[in-house]
Protein backbone atom coordinates (compact mmCIF):
# COMPACT_ATOMS: atom_id res chain seq x y z
CA UNK A 1 0.00 0.00 0.00
CA UNK A 2 1.24 3.55 -0.67
CA UNK A 3 2.40 5.63 2.26
CA UNK A 4 -0.51 7.98 2.87
CA UNK A 5 0.09 11.07 4.94
CA UNK A 6 -2.43 12.53 7.41
CA UNK A 7 -2.95 16.26 7.36
CA UNK A 8 -3.08 17.42 10.96
CA UNK A 9 -3.50 21.17 10.61
CA UNK A 10 -7.08 22.42 10.66
CA UNK A 11 -8.01 25.91 9.51
CA UNK A 12 -10.17 28.12 11.72
CA UNK A 13 -13.69 28.79 10.41
CA UNK A 14 -14.48 31.92 8.45
CA UNK A 15 -17.92 33.50 8.40
CA UNK A 16 -17.70 34.35 4.72
CA UNK A 17 -15.18 35.26 2.07
CA UNK A 18 -16.07 38.93 1.72
CA UNK A 19 -15.21 40.06 5.24
CA UNK A 20 -14.53 38.42 8.59
CA UNK A 21 -14.45 41.62 10.66
CA UNK A 22 -10.88 42.71 10.00
CA UNK A 23 -8.85 41.99 6.86
CA UNK A 24 -11.04 40.14 4.32
CA UNK A 25 -10.28 36.48 3.83
CA UNK A 26 -9.53 37.05 0.14
CA UNK A 27 -6.75 39.49 0.96
CA UNK A 28 -5.30 37.33 3.71
CA UNK A 29 -5.36 34.27 1.49
CA UNK A 30 -3.57 36.14 -1.31
CA UNK A 31 -0.96 37.33 1.20
CA UNK A 32 -0.48 33.81 2.55
CA UNK A 33 0.02 32.47 -0.98
CA UNK A 34 2.51 35.21 -1.84
CA UNK A 35 4.35 34.89 1.48
CA UNK A 36 3.81 38.51 2.56
CA UNK A 37 2.04 40.23 5.44
CA UNK A 38 -1.68 40.69 4.75
CA UNK A 39 -1.44 44.48 5.21
CA UNK A 40 0.67 44.60 2.03
CA UNK A 41 -2.34 43.62 -0.08
CA UNK A 42 -5.16 45.38 1.76
CA UNK A 43 -7.23 47.57 -0.53
CA UNK A 44 -6.68 51.32 -0.32
CA UNK A 45 -8.66 52.98 2.44
CA UNK A 46 -9.30 49.80 4.43
CA UNK A 47 -8.44 49.84 8.11
CA UNK A 48 -5.50 47.62 9.01
CA UNK A 49 -4.83 48.45 12.67
CA UNK A 50 -5.20 44.85 13.83
CA UNK A 51 -2.84 42.53 15.64
CA UNK A 52 -0.52 40.09 13.91
CA UNK A 53 -2.53 37.19 15.36
CA UNK A 54 -5.78 38.55 13.96
CA UNK A 55 -4.26 39.03 10.51
CA UNK A 56 -3.05 35.45 10.15
CA UNK A 57 -4.88 32.54 8.60
CA UNK A 58 -4.70 30.46 11.74
CA UNK A 59 -4.34 26.69 11.83
CA UNK A 60 -5.48 24.67 14.81
CA UNK A 61 -3.73 21.34 15.37
CA UNK A 62 -6.26 20.33 18.05
CA UNK A 63 -9.52 21.23 16.32
CA UNK A 64 -12.15 18.50 16.17
CA UNK A 65 -12.32 16.69 12.85
CA UNK A 66 -15.38 17.14 10.69
CA UNK A 67 -17.28 13.97 9.70
CA UNK A 68 -15.49 12.18 6.85
CA UNK A 69 -18.37 12.70 4.42
CA UNK A 70 -18.37 16.46 5.12
CA UNK A 71 -14.62 16.74 4.60
CA UNK A 72 -14.85 14.77 1.37
CA UNK A 73 -17.71 16.88 0.02
CA UNK A 74 -15.83 20.09 0.88
CA UNK A 75 -12.72 18.89 -0.96
CA UNK A 76 -14.76 18.07 -4.07
CA UNK A 77 -16.38 21.53 -3.97
CA UNK A 78 -12.99 23.24 -3.75
CA UNK A 79 -11.58 21.24 -6.68
CA UNK A 80 -14.65 21.98 -8.80
CA UNK A 81 -14.27 25.70 -8.11
CA UNK A 82 -10.49 25.99 -8.49
CA UNK A 83 -9.87 23.64 -11.42
CA UNK A 84 -13.27 23.52 -13.13
CA UNK A 85 -16.11 21.06 -12.65
CA UNK A 86 -14.86 17.50 -12.85
CA UNK A 87 -11.15 18.36 -12.68
CA UNK A 88 -8.57 18.08 -9.90
CA UNK A 89 -5.53 19.64 -11.62
CA UNK A 90 -4.71 22.72 -13.74
CA UNK A 91 -5.66 23.25 -17.35
CA UNK A 92 -9.33 22.32 -17.42
CA UNK A 93 -10.77 20.44 -20.41
CA UNK A 94 -8.59 21.93 -23.14
CA UNK A 95 -5.27 21.00 -21.55
CA UNK A 96 -6.49 17.64 -20.26
CA UNK A 97 -7.60 16.48 -23.69
CA UNK A 98 -4.53 17.93 -25.39
CA UNK A 99 -2.28 15.82 -23.19
CA UNK A 100 -4.36 12.78 -24.16
CA UNK A 101 -4.56 13.62 -27.87
CA UNK A 102 -2.49 10.71 -29.33
CA UNK A 103 -5.41 8.27 -29.08
CA UNK A 104 -7.47 10.30 -31.56
CA UNK A 105 -5.77 8.93 -34.66
CA UNK A 106 -7.26 5.46 -34.16
CA UNK A 107 -10.95 4.87 -34.91
CA UNK A 108 -13.07 3.05 -32.33
CA UNK A 109 -10.27 3.30 -29.79
CA UNK A 110 -10.48 2.15 -26.20
CA UNK A 111 -8.77 4.55 -23.79
CA UNK A 112 -7.80 3.91 -20.18
CA UNK A 113 -7.51 7.01 -17.97
CA UNK A 114 -5.54 6.12 -14.83
CA UNK A 115 -5.98 9.53 -13.21
CA UNK A 116 -9.65 10.16 -13.83
CA UNK A 117 -10.06 12.57 -10.88
CA UNK A 118 -13.68 13.72 -10.74
CA UNK A 119 -14.34 12.45 -14.26
CA UNK A 120 -13.94 15.69 -16.22
CA UNK A 121 -11.33 14.49 -18.70
CA UNK A 122 -13.00 11.12 -19.23
CA UNK A 123 -16.31 12.83 -19.98
CA UNK A 124 -14.62 15.25 -22.37
CA UNK A 125 -12.91 12.45 -24.31
CA UNK A 126 -16.11 10.41 -24.40
CA UNK A 127 -17.84 13.19 -26.34
CA UNK A 128 -16.39 11.38 -29.34
CA UNK A 129 -18.86 8.47 -29.76
CA UNK A 130 -16.23 6.33 -31.49
CA UNK A 131 -14.06 6.22 -28.37
CA UNK A 132 -14.72 3.98 -25.39
CA UNK A 133 -13.31 5.38 -22.14
CA UNK A 134 -12.45 3.39 -19.03
CA UNK A 135 -11.62 5.54 -16.02
CA UNK A 136 -9.70 4.64 -12.86
CA UNK A 137 -8.78 6.88 -9.93
CA UNK A 138 -6.47 6.26 -6.97
CA UNK A 139 -8.35 8.60 -4.59
CA UNK A 140 -11.39 6.73 -3.26
CA UNK A 141 -13.46 9.86 -2.55
CA UNK A 142 -12.84 11.24 -6.02
CA UNK A 143 -13.55 7.86 -7.64
CA UNK A 144 -16.88 7.43 -5.85
CA UNK A 145 -17.98 10.97 -6.70
CA UNK A 146 -16.87 10.65 -10.33
CA UNK A 147 -18.67 7.33 -10.69
CA UNK A 148 -21.95 8.89 -9.59
CA UNK A 149 -21.47 11.77 -12.01
CA UNK A 150 -20.80 9.43 -14.91
CA UNK A 151 -23.87 7.35 -14.08
CA UNK A 152 -26.06 10.44 -14.37
CA UNK A 153 -24.64 11.34 -17.78
CA UNK A 154 -25.91 10.00 -21.11
CA UNK A 155 -22.47 9.00 -22.40
CA UNK A 156 -22.86 5.27 -22.99
CA UNK A 157 -19.25 4.94 -24.16
CA UNK A 158 -17.98 6.03 -20.74
CA UNK A 159 -17.81 3.45 -17.97
CA UNK A 160 -18.25 4.40 -14.28
CA UNK A 161 -14.98 5.49 -12.70
CA UNK A 162 -13.42 2.82 -10.48
CA UNK A 163 -11.03 3.22 -7.56
CA UNK A 164 -7.74 1.35 -7.88
CA UNK A 165 -4.39 0.86 -6.18
CA UNK A 166 -1.55 1.69 -8.60
CA UNK A 167 0.74 -0.63 -6.63
CA UNK A 168 -1.52 -3.53 -7.61
CA UNK A 169 -3.04 -2.58 -10.95
CA UNK A 170 -4.98 -5.45 -12.52
CA UNK A 171 -6.31 -4.88 -16.04
CA UNK A 172 -8.10 -8.25 -16.07
CA UNK A 173 -6.81 -9.13 -19.51
CA UNK A 174 -8.23 -5.97 -21.08
CA UNK A 175 -6.40 -4.38 -24.00
CA UNK A 176 -6.30 -0.65 -24.73
CA UNK A 177 -5.30 1.51 -27.67
CA UNK A 178 -4.10 4.24 -25.33
CA UNK A 179 -3.37 4.65 -21.64
CA UNK A 180 -3.25 8.18 -20.20
CA UNK A 181 -2.29 9.53 -16.78
CA UNK A 182 -1.59 12.83 -15.02
CA UNK A 183 0.96 13.27 -12.22
CA UNK A 184 0.47 9.72 -10.97
CA UNK A 185 3.68 7.72 -11.36
CA UNK A 186 5.90 9.98 -9.20
CA UNK A 187 4.17 8.71 -6.04
CA UNK A 188 4.22 5.02 -6.97
CA UNK A 189 6.97 2.99 -5.31
CA UNK A 190 7.48 0.42 -8.08
CA UNK A 191 7.01 2.50 -11.21
CA UNK A 192 8.72 -0.07 -13.39
CA UNK A 193 6.22 -2.77 -12.44
CA UNK A 194 3.27 -0.42 -13.03
CA UNK A 195 4.61 0.65 -16.43
CA UNK A 196 5.16 -3.00 -17.35
CA UNK A 197 1.53 -3.77 -16.45
CA UNK A 198 0.41 -0.85 -18.62
CA UNK A 199 2.63 -2.06 -21.48
CA UNK A 200 1.06 -5.52 -21.26
CA UNK A 201 -2.37 -3.92 -21.43
CA UNK A 202 -1.69 -2.12 -24.71
CA UNK A 203 -2.62 -3.39 -28.11
CA UNK A 204 -0.01 -3.57 -30.87
CA UNK A 205 1.44 -0.10 -31.44
CA UNK A 206 -0.65 1.22 -28.56
CA UNK A 207 0.30 4.53 -26.96
CA UNK A 208 1.11 5.76 -23.48
CA UNK A 209 0.55 9.47 -22.88
CA UNK A 210 1.18 11.09 -19.50
CA UNK A 211 2.55 13.98 -17.48
CA UNK A 212 4.51 13.47 -14.28
CA UNK A 213 6.68 15.21 -11.70
CA UNK A 214 10.36 14.34 -12.19
CA UNK A 215 13.75 15.38 -10.85
CA UNK A 216 16.04 17.40 -13.10
CA UNK A 217 18.92 15.28 -11.79
CA UNK A 218 18.85 12.21 -9.50
CA UNK A 219 20.50 14.06 -6.58
CA UNK A 220 18.18 17.11 -6.66
CA UNK A 221 15.69 15.80 -4.12
CA UNK A 222 16.88 17.61 -0.99
CA UNK A 223 16.72 21.04 0.62
CA UNK A 224 13.96 23.08 2.29
CA UNK A 225 11.80 23.53 -0.81
CA UNK A 226 11.80 19.85 -1.69
CA UNK A 227 11.26 18.87 1.94
CA UNK A 228 8.13 21.05 2.14
CA UNK A 229 6.89 19.54 -1.12
CA UNK A 230 7.36 16.02 0.26
CA UNK A 231 5.54 16.90 3.48
CA UNK A 232 2.42 18.26 1.77
CA UNK A 233 1.93 15.46 -0.78
CA UNK A 234 -0.86 13.06 0.28
CA UNK A 235 1.25 10.10 -0.90
CA UNK A 236 5.02 10.11 -0.41
CA UNK A 237 6.81 11.27 -3.60
CA UNK A 238 9.39 8.93 -5.09
CA UNK A 239 10.15 10.67 -8.40
CA UNK A 240 12.49 9.44 -11.09
CA UNK A 241 14.89 11.78 -12.85
CA UNK A 242 14.49 12.75 -16.50
CA UNK A 243 17.31 10.44 -17.57
CA UNK A 244 16.00 7.46 -15.63
CA UNK A 245 12.52 7.92 -17.08
CA UNK A 246 13.78 7.78 -20.66
CA UNK A 247 15.92 4.69 -20.10
CA UNK A 248 13.17 2.82 -18.24
CA UNK A 249 10.59 3.47 -20.94
CA UNK A 250 12.98 2.32 -23.63
CA UNK A 251 13.76 -0.84 -21.64
CA UNK A 252 10.03 -1.64 -21.70
CA UNK A 253 10.04 -1.53 -25.52
CA UNK A 254 8.46 1.90 -25.83
CA UNK A 255 9.49 4.19 -28.65
CA UNK A 256 9.53 7.74 -27.30
CA UNK A 257 7.81 10.14 -29.68
CA UNK A 258 7.63 13.20 -27.37
CA UNK A 259 9.62 13.84 -24.20
CA UNK A 260 9.01 17.47 -23.28
CA UNK A 261 9.57 19.73 -20.29
CA UNK A 262 6.10 21.12 -19.56
CA UNK A 263 7.13 22.90 -16.36
CA UNK A 264 6.69 26.56 -17.27
CA UNK A 265 3.33 26.08 -18.92
CA UNK A 266 2.14 23.91 -16.04
CA UNK A 267 3.30 26.46 -13.45
CA UNK A 268 1.43 29.26 -15.22
CA UNK A 269 -1.74 27.17 -15.39
CA UNK A 270 -1.58 26.61 -11.63
CA UNK A 271 -1.10 30.33 -10.94
CA UNK A 272 -3.87 31.31 -13.34
CA UNK A 273 -6.39 28.97 -11.71
CA UNK A 274 -5.63 30.18 -8.19
CA UNK A 275 -5.60 33.83 -9.26
CA UNK A 276 -9.07 33.48 -10.78
CA UNK A 277 -10.32 31.62 -7.73
CA UNK A 278 -9.00 34.26 -5.32
CA UNK A 279 -10.51 37.07 -7.39
CA UNK A 280 -13.90 35.38 -7.00
CA UNK A 281 -13.61 34.69 -3.26
CA UNK A 282 -16.02 37.48 -2.33
CA UNK A 283 -18.82 35.39 -3.84
CA UNK A 284 -18.07 32.24 -1.82
CA UNK A 285 -19.57 31.52 1.61
CA UNK A 286 -17.24 29.44 3.77
CA UNK A 287 -17.90 27.09 6.63
CA UNK A 288 -15.16 25.39 8.63
CA UNK A 289 -14.98 22.26 6.47
CA UNK A 290 -14.67 24.34 3.31
CA UNK A 291 -11.87 26.50 4.72
CA UNK A 292 -10.03 23.34 5.83
CA UNK A 293 -10.35 21.85 2.35
CA UNK A 294 -9.28 25.09 0.71
CA UNK A 295 -6.13 25.43 2.80
CA UNK A 296 -5.16 21.80 2.29
CA UNK A 297 -5.55 22.07 -1.49
CA UNK A 298 -3.78 25.42 -1.61
CA UNK A 299 -0.81 24.14 0.42
CA UNK A 300 -0.44 21.17 -1.90
CA UNK A 301 -0.25 23.33 -5.02
CA UNK A 302 1.76 26.11 -3.41
CA UNK A 303 4.58 23.71 -2.58
CA UNK A 304 4.35 21.92 -5.90
CA UNK A 305 4.77 25.24 -7.66
CA UNK A 306 7.67 26.30 -5.43
CA UNK A 307 9.47 23.02 -6.11
CA UNK A 308 9.01 23.60 -9.85
CA UNK A 309 10.21 27.20 -9.56
CA UNK A 310 13.35 25.99 -7.75
CA UNK A 311 14.39 24.08 -10.86
CA UNK A 312 14.78 20.84 -8.90
CA UNK A 313 11.37 19.50 -9.88
CA UNK A 314 10.10 19.45 -13.46
CA UNK A 315 6.86 18.50 -15.18
CA UNK A 316 7.51 15.95 -17.89
CA UNK A 317 5.12 15.27 -20.77
CA UNK A 318 5.61 11.96 -22.58
CA UNK A 319 4.02 10.37 -25.62
CA UNK A 320 5.39 6.88 -26.24
CA UNK A 321 4.34 4.13 -28.65
CA UNK A 322 4.76 0.42 -28.08
CA UNK A 323 7.20 -1.01 -30.60
CA UNK A 324 6.03 -3.85 -32.83
CA UNK A 325 7.17 -7.30 -31.83
CA UNK A 326 6.32 -6.88 -28.13
CA UNK A 327 5.44 -10.18 -26.50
Amino acid sequence: MPQVRKVGARAQPEANAKSDGYIPFRDRFRAWWDGVEPEAVVRKGQKSNVTRVQRAIKLDENADLEPAEERGAARVRICDRVWGKGFVAPGNATYAVEVARPFSSRKEATVLDLSAGLGGRAEEIAKDPDIKVVGMERDLEFAENASERVKSSDQHNLQPIKAFNPDRLDLNGMKFDCVIARELFFSVADKLELLATIRNGLRAKGTLSFTDFVLTEPDLNEGAVMSQWHETEPVAPQPWSLGVYRSRLESLNFSIVEFEDESERFRKLVLQAWREFVDDLEHVAFDKALVDALMQEAELWLHRNRAIESGQLRVLRVFARLRSGHL
